[in-house]
């Protein structure tokens, strides 16, 4: 009795509204809870869906629409979690940045503290953690070590071969057991290279060539190199300097003659071209030259040819010239074949 008197008026939605307020704050509570049942719920009805619920959709995915739902929802919550942690950690690095520019003496005097103090707590391990760091720094950064190396021993080439010196005198058994396990480690490879340098000096010698002589500059000689390269090509220079230079090391006429004749060529060629463009063809015959002119100037170049070949051909002949032997005018004729009379066969 006293429950139906605590019960509202107003049959069930009364008290459905009278409860709503509780399963709200349920709901808010456990939101875990709420979504398992709505995935048992959203399961326990598509295994019950009507007949005609499957014919109208008989390819359905066995997947409920809500356990779908709730699966992009936690895709796309992961990504946007995802996108913003990024966020916290690029800015995060850009305040860092920010921070050590400002503050970089700062920065140093802390890094530098902290070394002494990790040196006085535990020397040996302080000292085997900063070789390993100099060696993963080295092994990340190879080919600048290389060219350290490079550009120190082409400066220093003498306290490069000094050092060297020292070293394979307190070490001359090593290098010479390195030499002959590098030489029998491939002895293919060490023959191969032995003939071919061998070859490649009997070639040279049978060409009269000299022995191949590289010089490497240092780093003080291709600084006077370039300082004198750029005085040189960037004063201004006075006539006689100008003539100097010409004479010293002049251009043969017969060049300068034929870049004449091209450059007048190619003048005439692109004014021609650019008066066909404009309709001018008239101009044509007054930039043609006549039969005569091009038989004369092309007997002219034959003629200045066989003089140049003429000269090359005296001043690098070893023996003396053959007599030219001409055909007696009797043999030049060309014989009649014999008249066969008759049916020849």
């Amino acid at each position: 009795m006293d429950e139906a008197q605590s019960a509202p008026e107003g049959g069930d939605d009364a008290r459905r509204d009278h409860e709503q307020p509780a399963r709200e704050r349920w709901r808010s509570a456990s939101p875990g809870k709420v979504r398992s049942t709505r995935l048992r719920r959203s399961d326990g009805d598509t295994e019950k869906a009507s007949e005609g619920r499957q014919r109208s959709a008989p390819t359905q995915h066995p997947e409920s629409s809500n356990a779908r739902r709730e699966r992009e929802l936690g895709k796309r919550d992961g990504a946007t979690r995802e996108r913003n942690a990024e966020q916290r950690r690029e800015a995060k690095r850009q305040y860092a940045r920010a921070w050590y520019a400002a503050n970089k003496p700062l920065h140093q005097e802390i890094q530098r503290r902290y070394r002494e103090r990790q040196r006085a707590e535990n020397p040996d391990d302080f000292r085997a953690r900063l070789r390993a760091a100099n060696q993963r720094w080295r092994d990340s950064h190879r080919e600048q070590v290389r060219q350290h190396r490079r550009d120190k021993d082409r400066d220093a080439r003498t306290a490069k071969s000094e050092s060297a010196a020292r070293y394979y005198a307190a070490h001359a058994d090593e290098v010479k057991q390195r030499k002959r396990e590098k030489y029998w480690a491939d002895h293919e490879k060490s023959l191969a290279d032995q003939r071919q340098y061998r070859a490649r000096e009997r070639w040279r010698r049978a060409n009269g060539l000299p022995p191949q002589r590289l010089h490497r500059a240092t780093g003080t000689e291709r600084r006077e190199n370039l300082a004198a390269a750029d005085s040189f090509f960037t004063r201004v220079r006075t006539a006689e300097e100008i003539g100097r230079l010409q004479s010293e090391r002049g251009t043969p006429q017969y060049l300068i003659d034929e870049f004449v004749r091209s450059s007048a060529r190619d003048r005439a060629a692109a004014h021609y071209a650019e008066s066909l463009a404009r309709g001018e063809g008239r101009l044509e015959q007054d930039l043609r030259p006549t039969h005569a002119e091009r038989t004369a100037s092309t007997a002219a170049e034959e003629a200045r040819m066989d003089a140049v070949a003429a000269a090359i051909n005296d001043r690098l002949r070893t023996q003396p010239k053959a007599a030219e032997h001409r055909m007696p005018v009797a043999d030049q004729t060309p014989l009649m074949p014999p008249i066969r009379h008759g049916l020849s066969r």
